[in-house]
């Protein structure tokens, strides 16, 4: 184009890439920073009367504030096809295009012969750009508007209850947190006038829709179906509308999906009723029936063809069956009624993630946990207890530093403990063997009460989720075979068909489930590479746009079972993350953590033993950054540089499967314990880990040199997950055993906190701010945290996995060290001990 502006890929083949879902934003709709201009410049602007198409000073083309904090114009536009972008503040720097992408794909406009009147609007929040040709302008009009910011209730005209619909799938939502308690009522308009509204049940000027809010914060959702004209008022203690059992004091609700045979029942306390097919919007084939009735607490099974199925959404179950039983999750309160704050996290970079197993943690009684909640839910949230007089659990995660825990599976799996859990069997449903309890409403408020712990102790929760697979076929194929794959790709015996809608659909409400009713902050995913990259951006976009003020963390692992994929490109890699970067999606950098200690299962230990590509640790201290910056897929799908953005890297070297990291160090050769070389090693691998750019992530444990060998059985130690607890649990006289271990991890934590220039938030920040040379075998990071100065470093970081000292060339200025191989210092000089890390700060 002749104007240099950044045009996308067309709009087909970003969605191909990258399936966006709409979704609402929390709160008004007031910018963090609102725009000075925000202009819509395209392929039309010449047709305005201005110099040239794509111009940024076309007066024509620029939106106007509005009272509601969005923008908008409507422009007459002659007959033609273009397309267009909005640029914010009169440059490209910052400009958004579909499905409200920054850098995005251009938005196509297609006007009829003689030309339209067309209003352009703009959102500074969800920054969604939009026209009335390619969308409707749809608002929740309501008794409730005046709450919100607007001049007045049932105002069709105020977009602070603007219904958005960012992928274009039809579906408008909107969510917030601003209606109080009460009950409420609303209706649809759309064009932002009562000449076009929808009431109850998608009726044209029909009744209006009550809703009730239960407590104050409590999220309440809009979603409005383009084809139906049905609008939905939803609030956090409602029951999701989704398949299951849905829960109302008047009746429930029963659905499920049966793609292949209409013998669908429901035995509800010995009554059968048979369900019919019935048209749910954004689902297909889904069989319901409606029994009225107080049913809480009551069990319900499914049949179909006369064969007993579980039910896929159940949010409980009597343990070892496939019987649901009736419960409104999302209505049980933790014990007091009130959620805890959430803690604070600016950006995703400044998570560091502790992944742990509910059992293993405080299992043994030298964790000081109470006997009754050892290896429960509520035994990781005890406070007060202390081994050899050091803190243990919780307050040893509050003394480490860590922002996050990363909780191994704790959904409903198959096999009886010990296990790990990769064997799901019910995804929504909290696993009973950490329980403490037995009534279904108590064992929903257990896992609530947890997270509430966690929270008031500044640490954020990620759930390990395992879509995948199941226990086995067993699980779910009676139900249909549709919800696998033909081959196995997860290496268990069966991988879910995410390929299938109705199952990608399953795995997002799950996702949603857990977040909504349950508060937790993030996923990990099992075998992300078994599900395909487009699903994978929906269900992180759709998450982190209507739960846009929790900032979630999502990750998983980019690789399948050891598989032959047949439909490999289209599936989570390295080289499709950049197309997750949108969707806030990261992934475990296997690549890096080989280079820095060997293989998973071998006795070569590369950077961290004192060998190895010291340029491949160059890249991964830089946080694997892309060479170009794009949101396109990769043509070499296990490409090293692969992120998009910092946040989109997992730096670790060492995690539940395989060997630990100390384990690994010592199957390798190295001795010594904590005072000795395999301690320093230790030491120098979690400290690579915890300096790099992206997200460090460490495994429980490693902080004191925990051990799974028994014996001097390493085979068990490789793969433990159904070994003992004598194997796995934690012992935490090791904390005191190994305490200048445990000191340096908590320094080198403390240091990535207190230091900016190790936390760059983007592409463009490690390109211009971070300058990553290999000197041999010494890795030399110099880094500024200043945007504005790039080149002005202000942190250096020497890696050196040498034999020997090592002298650093420092820029010009006053330098001390801030974090050495014995952990936090306020020191002068340039040396560097060998094998290790030595962060220098300017000032």
């Amino acid at each position: 184009m002749p104007f240099p502006h950044r045009p996308g890929r067309t709009v087909t083949g970003w969605i191909a890439a990258s399936v966006l879902i709409a979704a609402g934003v929390l709160q008004a709709r007031v910018a963090d920073a609102a725009p000075a201009t925000v202009t819509v410049a395209g392929s039309f602007t010449s047709e305005l009367g201005c110099a040239q198409d794509w111009d940024l000073t076309c007066a024509p083309a620029q939106l106007s504030a509005r009272p509601d904090g969005s923008w908008s114009a409507t422009i007459t536009v002659p007959a033609g096809s273009y397309a267009y972008k909005a640029a914010l503040n009169g440059s490209w720097a910052e400009n958004y295009g579909a499905h409200a992408v920054a850098d995005g794909p251009d938005i196509p406009l297609v006007i009829p012969t003689g030309g339209r009147a067309v209003t352009f609007l703009y959102d500074p929040v969800t920054h969604w750009v939009t026209d009335t040709v390619n969308a409707a302008v749809v608002t929740a009009a309501g008794s409730f508007q005046s709450e919100l910011g607007c001049p007045a209730d049932w105002a069709a005209d105020c977009l602070r209850s603007w219904l958005q619909d960012v992928d274009g799938d039809g579906t408008y939502t909107f969510t917030t947190t601003a209606v109080p308690p009460g009950t409420w009522e609303v209706k649809a308009t759309v064009g932002l006038a009562w000449a076009e509204n929808y009431g109850q049940d998608g009726v044209a000027g029909g009744a209006n829709i009550a809703f009730t809010v239960a407590a104050a914060g409590d999220a309440t959702t809009f979603s409005y179906t383009a084809g139906t004209h049905r609008l939905s008022a939803t609030s956090a203690t409602d029951p999701l509308d989704t398949l299951g059992a849905i829960y109302r004091p008047s009746a429930t609700t029963f659905r499920i999906w049966s793609p292949d045979s209409s013998a669908v029942t429901v035995d509800v306390g010995g009554t059968v009723h048979p369900l019919t097919r019935t048209d749910v919007p954004g689902y297909t084939d889904v069989y319901q029936v409606v029994v009225t009735g107080d049913l809480r607490g009551r069990t319900y099974q499914f049949r179909i063809n006369g064969t007993a199925v579980r039910d896929p959404y159940a949010q409980m179950v009597e343990p070892g069956t496939t019987r649901g039983i009736v419960v409104n999750d999302a209505a049980v309160l933790p014990t007091g009624g009130t959620w805890a704050d959430r803690p604070a996290l600016v950006n995703r970079e400044d998570a560091v993630v502790y992944e742990l197993h509910v059992r293993d943690f405080t299992i043994d009684a030298s964790s000081g946990v109470d006997p009754a909640k050892r290896g429960k839910f509520l035994g990781l949230v005890q406070a007060g207890t202390t081994n050899n007089g050091r803190t243990t659990g919780l307050d040893h995660l509050r003394e480490l530093g860590v922002t996050h825990v990363h909780l191994m599976p704790a959904f409903d799996f198959s096999t009886s403990m010990y296990n790990w859990g990769y064997d799901p069997a019910n995804y929504n449903v909290p696993e009973e063997q950490y329980s403490q309890y037995t009534a279904p409403e108590d064992r929903i408020r257990e896992f609530k009460d947890m997270v509430n712990g966690f929270h008031r102790a500044g640490i954020r929760v990620v759930m390990d989720v395992v879509y995948n697979h199941t226990f086995s076929k067993d699980a779910l194929q009676a139900i249909t075979p549709r919800y696998y794959t033909p081959a196995d790709l997860s290496g268990t015996g069966n991988s879910l068909d995410d390929g299938n809608p109705m199952v990608a659909r399953m795995i997002r409400d799950s996702l949603e489930h857990w977040v909504r009713t349950y508060n937790v902050d993030g996923f990990r995913f099992d075998l992300l590479g078994v599900h395909r990259a487009a699903n994978a951006a929906a269900w992180g976009t759709h998450l982190t746009t209507r739960y846009a003020d929790r900032n979630l963390l999502l990750y998983g692992e980019p690789w399948c079972g050891a598989c032959t994929d047949p439909d490999e490109s289209a599936k989570v890699r390295y080289g499709t993350v950049p197309t997750l970067g949108g969707a806030h999606i990261g992934v475990f950098n296997g690549t890096y953590r080989d280079a820095v200690k060997g293989g998973t299962r071998d006795r070569i230990m590369n950077y961290m033993g004192g060998a190895g590509n010291a340029s491949a640790v160059a890249l991964g201290t830089r946080g694997s950054p892309l060479a170009t910056k794009s949101t396109g897929a990769l043509p070499d799908l296990w490409a090293p540089a692969f992120a998009y953005d910092p946040e989109q890297s997992i730096n670790y070297v060492s995690a539940h499967d395989d060997l630990n990291l100390y384990d690994k160090i010592t199957y390798s050769g190295a001795s010594g314990g904590a005072a000795g070389r395999a301690g320093q090693i230790d030491k120098f691998a979690a400290g690579i880990v915890l300096t790099s750019q992206g997200i460090p992530f460490l495994a429980e444990g490693d902080e004191f040199l925990r051990s799974k060998v028994v014996g001097g059985d390493y085979e068990t130690a490789m793969n433990s997950y159904r070994a003992p607890d004598a194997v796995n649990a934690v012992h935490w006289g090791d904390k005191t055993t190994n305490a200048a271990v445990f000191a340096y991890y908590r320094d080198a934590i403390a240091a990535r906190k207190s230091i900016p220039a190790l936390r760059l938030t983007s592409w463009d920040s490690i390109r211009n701010q971070v300058s990553a040379k290999a000197s041999g075998s010494v890795v030399v990071t110099s880094i500024s945290g200043n945007a504005a100065a790039p080149t002005d470093y202000d942190t250096v970081v020497v890696y050196n996995p040498g034999t020997s000292g090592y002298t650093a060339t420092l820029p010009p200025g006053t330098w001390h060290r801030a974090l050495d191989s014995s952990g936090a210092t306020d020191a002068a000089g340039t040396t560097c001990a060998a094998l290790s890390v030595t962060v220098f700060r300017k000032g």
